[in-house]
């Protein structure tokens, strides 16, 4: 990268869009944020209020404060001396599309424009634009500011503007993955739904409730996967590493045989207000608060311990 990055634009100022701003201000980067709605700047101040105890035990870059972000319902205005932007807009693809093409005509020419989509194909997104080569994608994980990945693809004509945003998420703190090929919902939230139809369905035989299935999840596949993630996790289950054929073939057939949701199996309408249900009046009894404050020390902590550990052992995952 010829210039280092320090003024990012993130457009919406929603749930994703300012934890966006959250994570960039605690990189000690300048952020405007831009919503057409002029009520949104009340909840992105409330977001980062709600969102500085987690940035200040994960460490506050020299100069970061929430004094730094700006927020207007001026796109042009938003765009006008940013070099890199965040599209953070509801997930509506044409919506999208036309969005993504003004941001083009409106953000200066060496500014990457990534989209932080949780399923379209840049290939999609950038099709109206006239500078599709710097349109990609930049998919985060909800909350940006806790949860490191961010996943990048688009890369077919956008090599350049993926090398950029590859250094540039890095030095924000970002865990960053590429694409090889794209393909819809990408990597992370296409596992994640492979996880969610196995608990409807263990949640649909009666296997037990989700507050159960979520503590095994919790507790035994995911503290691993946390580390060092599920293929490693299954290559140290052969006793030698020579009989790691063996045991993948044993994975493949406990596939087959019944350790995963039947193919036919399908999610009904009835199936997932009976999920809804229980959500609402088992886990989130007592509401959002105590989740939140949960997972955001629980994710901070983490975080950190990892990269501790991470340093003692020369950085291996």
């Amino acid at each position: 990268m010829n210039k280092a990055i320090s003024k990012v634009t993130c457009v919406g100022a929603g749930l994703i869009g300012s934890g966006w701003a959250a994570h960039f201000m605690r990189s000690g980067l300048d952020v405007t944020v831009h919503d057409q709605s002029a009520g949104r700047e009340a909840y992105l101040r409330e977001s980062l209020d709600r969102a500085m105890p987690s940035l200040q035990e994960l460490g506050l870059a020299p100069g970061a404060s929430p004094s730094r972000v700006k927020f207007t319902t001026d796109l042009e205005e938003a765009l006008s001396d940013c070099q890199f932007v965040q599209e953070s807009a509801t997930e509506d693809a044409d919506a999208k599309i036309a969005l993504i093409s003004q941001i083009d005509n409106l953000a200066p020419a060496e500014a990457v424009i990534a989209s932080s989509s949780s399923g379209f194909l840049a290939a999609d997104l950038r099709r109206n634009a006239k500078h599709r080569e710097r349109i990609i994608i930049g998919h985060p994980f909800n909350p940006p500011y806790l949860v490191p990945l961010v996943e990048l693809a688009g890369g077919d004509v956008a090599k350049q503007a993926i090398s950029i945003a590859t250094e540039f998420y890095k030095t924000t703190g970002c865990e960053v993955v590429e694409l090889v090929r794209e393909i819809d919902g990408y990597i992370g939230n296409r596992i994640q739904f492979a996880v969610f139809r196995e608990v409807l369905y263990l949640f649909s035989q009666g296997v037990a409730d989700l507050e159960a299935i979520d503590r095994a999840i919790v507790a035994g596949p995911a503290i691993r996967w946390a580390v060092i993630g599920p293929s490693s996790v299954f290559y140290l289950g052969a006793r030698d590493p020579s009989l790691y054929q063996e045991f993948v073939d044993l994975l493949a057939h406990e596939m087959e045989s019944g350790y995963t949701a039947p193919a036919s199996f399908k999610a009904d309408k009835a199936l997932m207000n009976a999920y809804a249900d229980q959500v609402c009046r088992g886990i989130g009894a007592e509401g959002q608060s105590k989740l939140v404050a949960l997972r955001n020390e629980g994710i901070a902590k983490i975080r950190l311990l990892l990269e501790d550990v991470r340093k003692h052992n020369g950085g291996a995952q």
